[in-house]
């Protein structure tokens, strides 16, 4: 069978509410208005240049368990 490779470096969707946060050095006001690249330090230690700071997998699944358990809890 053979093996399925990714070309990205992350498989961050800027769209995607919730997916990650904006870089606070790069972008310290939050969102820009404008999306250049430009705008974004290449050698941003915390976004590598990206502007944003993608979520882990397991992280967006801890935030949306913990989120589930406050709104079942307030519900109760």
């Amino acid at each position: 069978m053979p093996r399925i490779a990714l070309r990205a470096d992350s498989l961050h969707d800027p769209y995607l509410t919730g997916n990650g946060e904006w870089c606070p050095s790069c972008c310290p006001n939050g969102a820009p208005r404008l999306m250049h690249t430009r705008l974004f330090r290449r050698g941003c230690n915390y976004c590598g240049g990206r502007g944003r700071i993608v979520f882990t997998t397991e992280e967006i699944v801890a935030r949306t368990v913990a989120e589930a358990r406050a709104a079942r809890e307030r519900s109760a």
